[in-house]
């Protein structure tokens, strides 16, 4: 295992102490000064050098060393199987108890060992690292017998450490590059395989476990739970129950605060963005706890031998959990190590992977699991029935076997040597994949896509579906060959890797190598920023060929685009990508600014869904192990390896702008390199930088938010407008009322309308999670004259209205009715037929609707209305509401004419039947006359309109009941 260490220090400083026996007690009388720690810590190196190792992670912003010491049985080496543990203290420089407490422990293993058995088997058997101080610039300038201050709290240049990791829900570009201190613990983090970990601060008494916030970055009280909650819940309450006062849950008296069993969520409780802990469990194998010790954040000296005795059990106990759970060696059939292997427990959305000796460590609760094992180049390898206890850790070893080697495969393929591989994988494995092509370059050659879905060829109701599209610039070749590559691993481990087979059997994947077959023929290997080949045959750049969302490159289009655009509006595309060279970034939406000028300005460029963009681009950034560091490819820098389109440099008829305005997709552009056609050696390593990356982006597209339209039939309501309030952009159901809206996490108003029905709003609340399935009921409308939407007047005026209507209806007392939500609202003063419910679900798992077959294409996939430039909505919308006026006025003759007709008619008759009585006539013919019915006919009336088959919808089931609790208003 490689340990990161910048300096160890190999003391050979003559001291006072010449034993064990004669070392002296640490002063408890004192806080230790920077000086005063670095000699102590020295000293006791020097004096337990078979135990002991010293060394610094990096410097302060004031060169003040980050001490670390490493306490094991073998110092000078990392032994096989032997797991990592870590304290780190006084991250703000004013919490001073969790300082003195770790200097007062890394005295007592020293002492104990050897004369205590339990802290001699610890020591033995774990690899402990203590760093009394990640913040020594701050404590040199706190204030003791400062309780509640903040003197002290931030570093040199006055930052907040644990506000200063890398964010999960933060996507915004960074005003400040990120501090030494947090530099120098994240290489540190990152480059060992510590297993668990703790954060110790001041000015509380609870332990608080992941996640530490949300991405509405809410104050407090929102819950935010992490795949591993209960492991990091049992891991708090060991060291809450630990403590002498922690468990009792009473908090600090100061800030009326109260605890249950003194351990809490740390969103739950204050919202921290840019934390450690979170830092910690997402980005390496270390789970990581925060310990909050004391009310006090620097308290008077004599209070220090209390808040050991305090503490000191805690923190033992707290270092004997790295053993729980299941830990093991990753080998091949050699009984050599495999690293980096990654180990998945089915059912937990968070693996970790084997340190260098191939041992691994998965913190788990008590219970039964299934592990699966994958690594690059070995079959995967599944145990099942592993049992776990709390008292003993589990060992399962894990030997795999080589795949079958394709060397070919990492090689440049020619066109045809393309078309044969996808043939070859199509033929193999088509219970997976089916091989079509959408049309044909301008030199003939076929488009080739590969679908990849459990049920090829057939799109499945409820399931999304994805494409990657690569090689649209010909001589930009890595996307090409990943793609193939991503075909050769779905199609090998499906069936046999969890995460994959989950992938393909919850997701139709449309993969597209070459956009621009005729420019790769043209290109040649170890181009590095040339433009041979980039260009289609008739020398036009694809990616500017798209109609602009502007019409501001009006031309015939290249056969090529014509194909792809075609593709678009036949299959129903959520989210895709598109894969170029030249750089090391995800770009996303727009591409282009609002400018006319023939060589606009870059300039931020922010779509309407800004921020889903900015999410799904990190989602590839962040699992590509360069990428996200944004600083890969000469002269260029990208904040998290992510950016505007517009605000690099301006494209106008890019392919993803098209994509987002004019269709149900959104897209984003992936640079995988900065050189645009590497050599063949290059690939291997090209394909494992990617690899991950390309699978957890096909994982976005089960996020946000899903589900179905239907009328009160059961019948699916097709180009629907599926509108997200405070957000200009719509989407439409397809032909089978199914929808999938991408959305962040949050809390969102989805207007649902269609003509012929009344719209119907609402409230969701969207998890980060997998997508939330909400599915809506539409009832026809009946052509009044009030219901804007089947008068076609633009959905504006109704958002209008259903916007004030919301706002006003907390307002209103009278005739409440209750939504199914269980939100009250007030009826609506106006005739309009709008209806409103208020749903909040958490996320659920991605799952089938339906196995039923259907037609191969799901519909049109195009905007429910055609665009209007943004100078002319005001006056369409005038004109509509003029015409609505009209058509009120016309009604209104109409309906008084029609009623006049009946009264005359009515009384013709009564003067009629008159007469035939006073001329003793008999009762009229019925012939002429339908019989009136009787009180037995209606009820066959009823049980033969009972009785008729109801539609049905695979959503519903066959004779489904119509959809009841939805309240119209």
């Amino acid at each position: 295992m490689k340990l990161f260490e910048v300096k160890i220090f190999h003391i050979l400083t003559v001291v006072l102490l010449t034993s064990e026996a004669t070392l002296r007690p640490i002063e408890s009388d004192r806080y230790h000064n920077y000086d005063s720690l670095t000699q102590l810590l020295h000293e006791y190196a020097t004096a337990y050098p078979h135990i002991t190792q010293l060394f610094s992670v990096g410097q302060s912003v004031e060169n003040r060393e980050l001490w670390v010491m490493r306490i094991t049985d073998n110092p000078d080496m990392q032994e096989p199987g032997e797991p990592m543990f870590k304290y780190v203290a006084n991250m703000h420089g004013n919490e001073a108890v969790g300082r003195e407490i770790v200097i007062y422990l890394i005295q007592y293993l020293c002492d104990s060992y050897g004369r205590d058995d339990r802290i001699s088997g610890l020591v033995n058997s774990t690899d402990i690292y203590i760093m009394p101080s990640m913040n020594p610039d701050g404590f040199e300038r706190a204030i003791i017998g400062d309780c509640g201050g903040v003197t002290g709290r931030n570093n040199a240049n006055n930052v907040d450490l644990n506000r200063d990791f890398p964010d999960q829900f933060d996507a915004q570009p960074r005003s400040r590059p990120r501090q030494l201190e947090t530099e120098a613990l994240i290489n540190w983090i990152t480059s060992n395989s510590f297993v668990l970990s703790a954060n110790l601060h001041g000015g509380a008494l609870v332990a608080n476990y992941p996640y530490d916030n949300t991405a509405s970055h809410l104050n407090n009280g929102s819950y935010s739970r992490s795949p591993d909650d209960d492991i990091f819940r049992e891991l708090a309450l060991v060291y809450s129950r630990s403590h002498s006062t922690m468990h009792l849950g009473r908090g600090c008296p100061q800030y009326s605060e109260s605890f249950p069993n003194g351990i809490t969520n740390g969103a739950q409780w204050y919202d921290v963005p840019g934390g450690m802990q979170d830092y910690n469990y997402l980005h390496s194998n270390c789970f990581e706890v925060t310990f909050e010790l004391s009310c006090c954040k620097y308290p008077q000296v004599d209070n220090l031998p209390t808040e050991w005795n305090n503490n000191r059990e805690a923190l033992i106990a707290f270092i004997e959990q790295v053993h729980r759970g299941v830990s093991g060696f990753v080998t091949d059939i050699n009984g050599q190590p495999i690293p980096n292997a990654t180990i998945q427990v089915h059912g937990i959305d968070h693996t970790v992977k084997s340190a260098s000796f191939g041992d691994y460590w998965r913190l788990l609760v008590a219970g039964t699991y299934t592990l699966t094992v994958t690594a690059d180049g070995y079959e995967p390898r599944t145990v099942s029935g592993v049992i776990v206890t709390n008292s003993t850790g589990t060992m399962i070893n894990f030997t795999l076997h080589r795949e079958p080697t394709h060397q070919d495969n990492f090689s440049h393929h020619s066109n045809e040597e393309l078309k044969e591989f996808l043939q070859s994988y199509a033929t193999s494995y088509s219970s997976i994949t089916r091989l079509y092509s959408i049309g044909k370059s301008v030199e003939g050659i076929d488009l080739w896509v590969m679908e990849i879905s459990d049920n090829p060829g057939i799109h499945e109701l409820g399931e999304p579906e994805f494409k990657y599209i690569a090689n649209m610039h010909g001589n930009e070749v890595t996307g090409r060959e990943t793609l193939l590559l991503l075909i050769q691993y779905l199609c090998e481990n499906y069936g046999g890797v969890t995460n994959v087979t989950q992938l393909i059997d919850n997701t139709r994947i449309h993969i597209m190598p070459t956009m621009n077959p005729d420019g790769y023929s043209k290109a040649h290997e170890g181009d590095k920023s040339g433009y041979v080949g980039r260009s289609n045959a008739n020398n036009a750049d694809l990616n500017r060929d798209f109609p602009d969302r502007l019409n501001r490159n009006k031309k015939s289009r290249q056969p090529e685009t014509k194909a792809v655009i075609k593709w678009l509006k036949e299959y129903p595309f959520v989210l895709s990508a598109n894969l170029h060279n030249g750089a090391l970034v995800a770009n996303y939406p727009y591409d282009s600014t609002d400018s006319r000028s023939a060589r606009p300005p870059s300039a931020y460029s922010r779509s309407p869904d800004d921020d889903i963009f900015q999410q799904v681009s990190l989602a590839y950034s962040m699992a590509h192990p360069r990428m996200h560091l944004g600083h890969q490819c000469p002269g260029e820098s990208f904040v998290n390896g992510i950016t505007n389109g517009a605000d690099w440099y301006v494209v106008v008829g890019g392919m993803q702008d098209y994509n987002y305005v004019e269709t149900n997709c959104f897209e984003i552009t992936i640079e995988q390199g900065c050189q645009k056609f590497p050599r063949a050696s290059q690939l291997p390593k090209i394909w494992q930088e990617n690899r991950d990356a390309l699978l957890v982006y096909i994982q976005e597209v089960h996020r946000g938010v899903k589900g179905f339209v239907m009328n009160s039939e059961g019948v699916p309501v097709s180009n629907a407008t599926i509108k997200v309030l405070d957000r200009n952009h719509d989407i439409s159901t397809t032909k089978q009322g199914e929808y999938w809206r991408l959305l962040v996490p949050g809390d969102y108003q989805l207007l649902v309308s269609a003509p012929g029905y009344n719209p119907l709003l609402k409230n969701v609340t969207v998890s980060s999670g997998n997508a939330v399935q909400i599915n809506f009921t539409l009832s026809a409308n009946s052509s009044h004259p009030h219901d804007l939407q089947s008068q076609g007047v633009t959905t504006n005026a109704t958002i209008s209205h259903v916007k004030n209507f919301t706002e006003n209806r907390t307002d209103q007392s009278q005739s409440k009715v209750t939504t199914t939500g269980g939100q009250s609202v007030a009826p609506s003063s106006t005739s309009s037929h709008l209806q409103i419910q208020t749903t909040v679900i958490t996320a659920d798992n991605v799952h089938k609707i339906s196995n039923t077959p259907s037609d191969n294409t799901a519909g049109t996939n195009h905007k429910p209305t055609t665009k209007e430039p943004a100078d002319s909505k005001i006056t369409s919308n005038k004109k509509s509401l003029d015409t609505l006026n009209i058509k009120k006025h016309r009604f209104l003759v109409g309906y008084i004419t029609v009623m006049s007709v009946i009264l005359t008619a009515g009384l013709v008759l009564i003067v009629f039947l008159v007469v035939q009585l006073r001329n003793g006539s008999t009762r009229p013919s019925d012939k002429g006359f339908h019989r009136v019915p009787t009180g037995e006919d209606t009820y066959h009336n009823h049980m033969e309109l009972r009785s008729m088959p109801r539609q049905s919808h695979p959503l519903l089931g066959q004779n489904a009941p119509v959809s009841s609790g939805e309240e119209e208003i």
